[in-house]
């Protein structure tokens, strides 16, 4: 579609924009030509809001094209009037509408759709700062007709009133910048005009009432303000989410229905890998239902999906507009949602008005959901969270429809399913509990019988603007009679650090390739995979932490609104007191793992404990363990060792070894070591240091020689390192030497656990850019993401560190080799020290001058430099 003068400002305009097919906005827009002013880099960027990746600037006797890029705008080549129908058919293929429209939209998952100059973050960045321009634009109104008002505090009714009149005016200047007829010439201070065209143009029961004579003024002004803010044509109806998210969703909302607004690359994720099997459907069987559909964000982008495999006569726009009516439905019990899912399906189909079928109901009355699964060929959704009230359950129970999963999310996702046809696709967002809650085991089982998991992506919990969940996408295709997956899952895991590069080109920390047989394998049917998969599976076998300790929490007590609350008891003091005993209650956030915790005084009367568990007893030495999480990330435990037993809060976790054969320097190395961490950090999330999870750590095999030497340099690391503390300035060589003794306190708790050196490389990289807790000294890293070799920590320290040692061995079975007989076990060693020799060579070597005294300077620093 060709589009001439196209407005890009309120005293700009396009010549010509191409965009790939309706809506004409900044989503579908692709090459935008403009006539150049005085500077052709500031007429590129006032074509930036239009969102097309390719600008042509035509200035003087060239043609300057120039490349819209996420933070800066690029020009590409300059060509005389003489060579532009060479240029144009040397870039004919690319510069189609639809090509640049799959590389824009598309390209960030399907690499096939990727062109060289377009840049693939372009669109969530305009979309953003056309959400954030929309979302201050309602909130000055409405917080200006509140000042205008004198409205000091508001009633529930008043605010929902100053939110929707100031919002339908905002959607008047849209439709009127979009050139919708019936909005061209209207005066937007013309109050009841404006609400009477606006609710018969997207269907709403009834116009917003102006109400009285102060509120109609104070609403004339905002109107006003509205008016004469800048073009808004060319907005996207994926931009209206942002809006949603920040300016028209109320927090009481959010806490009543568990709203949580699907950001719109998470939507385009979802729909853009359910792509293939929607393309592979024929046209004429598309029926998508999205329920709790909010503002509509993936009805929105279904339907510029179904739009793109529309045969030529129904591509016309009252044909397409038709077809798509026919086949997008939804529903919603937040009836302010749904007038913004109307208005964003009307945006998206202008000139056309409303007829969309949206309904205002509940998910589980009735069978509402059950027929439109029945009918659907694509499901998407992104429902709450939360888990049903036992009043709510009991309501639905009376009426017929029982729920059988406690959770919301589970319980449609099980309604859905059920009557999904097969061939019929799903893509919804789900909290990550339902990967293996007992709750959710009868939907997995079902699922894992009847339908094909193409994916599972999980999500931290900052995806959400307003919400904290943990959240995991699910995509899945019903099975025909007697058909078997024919694929493997995607198993994908956004951690909290690449969540801002997953938004960009959808990059994401780990991902691998699982059989679907391995949900039902378990007892569980549990869809959860864990981070470093091999390694826990390398160690299934191996002991586990209970075998060789007792684990438990420390002590709870009483709330002081517990109605068996001894009056005017006291549990806990920082200071003595009578009838308390010398206890630990908190941890300091700073407090290292060669110290103590500060000491506290504890009440232990059994009338002011509601369970002893672990925490009362005293005298008996044990290694203490968070019980919070101490980071966010993979370094989240902090052990301690407490040789004379105090008692200790639930904040602790005690871990007491059963004999003496585990000294607690052993359990306090298995409890700092990386591969604890690793494991508390893959299996636990967000959530705290589980006495369960613990009691389930996979520990080495070894007799009591075997634990000799881990013994010894866990005495020598917390000697030295309680000695540091006593000085006045400890100094940077002290530290290095701290790094190191730890270090090797690392590799020999690595070396009991035996790791292929594959495995142990893939758990050290874990901790790569990621600062270490509870140590005196500075570590983001073991090995440099640069340097690919899979070496075991052991190596590391002999290459390094221990590099004079490990080159005298090497010289002397050089020496040997070339002078004597060497026995195959010197011949095998000598082969494995050449090999630690060439790891040394590539860590340092290959490196540019300047890089190559980066290191060295870096590994001096660490204490690890031993000349070469």
């Amino acid at each position: 579609m060709i589009g001439s003068k196209v407005r890009l400002t309120d005293n700009r305009e396009a010549a010509l924009a191409a965009f790939a097919h309706p809506p004409c906005d900044s989503r579908s827009a692709c090459v935008v030509a403009i006539d150049g002013l005085a500077d052709p880099l500031q007429d590129a960027v006032t074509c930036r809001p239009l969102g097309a990746p390719v600008v042509f600037v035509c200035f003087q006797n060239h043609l300057e094209w120039w490349i819209q890029g996420t933070t800066k705008t690029e020009r590409r080549e300059s060509i005389p009037a003489s060579d532009l129908d060479q240029f144009f058919d040397k870039h004919r293929s690319e510069f189609g509408p639809d090509a640049i429209y799959r590389a824009k939209n598309w390209g960030r998952f399907d690499r096939t759709y990727q062109l060289e100059f377009v840049d693939m973050g372009l669109m969530p960045v305009v979309e953003a700062e056309a959400g954030r321009k929309l979302a201050s634009l309602v909130e000055n109104a409405v917080i200006g007709t509140k000042a205008r008002l004198g409205w000091r505090e508001v009633s529930g009714a008043q605010g929902r009133w100053l939110l929707q009149a100031n919002f339908w005016l905002v959607a008047a200047k849209i439709l009127q910048d979009k050139a919708v007829s019936v909005f061209g010439k209207l005066d937007l201070t013309n109050l009841e005009t404006v609400y009477a065209r606006l609710a018969d143009h997207y269907g709403a029961p009834a116009p917003v009432e102006v109400g009285s004579r102060r509120q109609a003024e104070a609403l004339r002004e905002s109107a006003q303000e509205i008016a004469r803010f800048g073009h808004l044509g060319l907005v996207s109806t994926e931009a209206l989410a942002h809006l949603y998210e920040h300016a028209l969703i109320t927090k009481e909302t959010r806490a009543e229905l568990g709203t949580h607004s699907t950001p719109t690359y998470l939507v385009d994720y979802i729909v853009g890998k359910l792509r293939p099997w929607i393309e592979r459907t024929p046209f004429d069987q598309h029926y998508v239902f999205e329920p709790a559909c909010g503002h509509a964000a993936f009805l929105l982008a279904a339907m510029r999906v179904l739009g793109e495999f529309l045969p030529a006569h129904l591509a016309i726009p009252s044909a397409r507009h038709q077809y798509l009516r026919d086949r997008l439905h939804g529903c919603d019990v937040d009836p302010f949602a749904l007038e913004i899912a109307r208005l964003s399906l009307t945006l998206a189909d202008v000139p056309n008005p409303n007829g969309w079928d949206l309904k205002e109901a509940s998910m589980f009355g009735g069978d509402f959901l059950e027929r439109h699964a029945a009918k659907a060929s694509i499901v998407l959704a992104n429902p709450p969270f939360e888990d049903l009230a036992s009043q709510e359950r009991a309501l639905l129970t009376q009426a017929g429809a029982e729920c059988q999963h406690v959770n919301k999310a589970a319980e449609m996702l099980r309604r859905v399913t059920a009557r999904m046809q097969p061939g019929s696709v799903f893509g919804v967002v789900l909290p990550q509990g339902i990967l293996h809650s007992q709750d959710a085991k009868p939907l997995r089982e079902f699922l894992v019988a009847e339908f094909e998991i193409s994916e599972v992506c999980l999500f931290p919990d900052k995806v959400f603007t307003f919400s904290d969940a943990e959240s995991a996408v699910l995509l899945g295709r019903r099975l025909h009679a007697n058909e078997k997956p024919r694929r493997s899952v995607l198993y994908r895991r956004v951690r909290e650090a690449d969540v801002e590069r997953f938004k960009r080109a959808y990059d994401v920390t780990n991902d691998y390739q699982i059989n679907q047989a391995r949900f039902s394998a378990n007892e569980e049917r549990s869809f959860f995979v864990p981070d470093l998969q091999e390694v826990w599976s390398h160690c299934e076998l191996y002991p586990k932490l209970e075998n060789i300790a007792e684990i438990g929490q420390g002590l709870i007590f009483r709330s002081q609104s517990d109605p068996e609350y001894p009056r005017g008891a006291i549990t806990e003091s920082d200071h003595r007191l009578k009838g308390l005993v010398e206890g630990f209650a908190r941890l300091r956030e700073t407090l290292r793992t060669h110290e103590l915790p500060d000491v506290g005084w504890l009440n232990l009367d059994p009338a002011v404990i509601r369970r002893p568990v672990h925490g009362t007893a005293i005298g008996l030495p044990k290694v203490l363990l968070n019980y919070a999480r101490v980071s966010r990330g993979p370094w989240r435990l902090k052990a301690f060792i407490d040789r004379e037993g105090h008692p200790v809060t639930s904040r602790f976790l005690v871990v007491r070894p059963h004999d003496r054969a585990w000294p607690l320097e052993v359990v306090w190395a298995l409890c700092n070591s990386p591969f604890a961490n690793a494991y508390s950090y893959a299996f636990s999330g967000k959530r705290d240091v589980l006495a369960g999870l613990m009691r389930a750590m996979p520990v080495p095999r070894a007799d009591a020689s075997q634990l000799t030497a881990l013994v010894e340099t866990v005495r020598k690391y917390l000697k030295e390192a309680r000695a540091a503390d006593e000085s006045v300035l400890a100094s940077p060589a002290a530290q290095e030497r701290l790094r190191v003794l730890h270090w090797r306190v690392d590799a020999e708790v690595l070396r009991l656990y035996a790791l292929p050196r594959h495995l142990e490389r893939q758990l050290l990289d874990l901790f790569g850019g990621v600062e270490r807790r509870g140590v005196p000294f500075e570590q983001k890293e073991y090995l440099p993401r640069s340097f690919a070799q899979p070496l075991a920590l052991c190596e590391l320290l002999a290459i390094t560190a221990d590099w004079e040692q490990t080159n005298e061995r090497r010289e002397l079975l050089i020496l040997n080799e070339e002078h004597g007989k060497p026995s195959p076990e010197e011949r095998a060693e000598l082969a494995d020290l050449q090999r630690l020799a060439d790891a040394r060579i590539d860590l340092i070597a290959p490196l540019p001058l300047q890089e190559l005294e980066a290191v060295a300077a870096d590994l001096k620093r660490k204490g690890l430099w031993a000349g070469l």
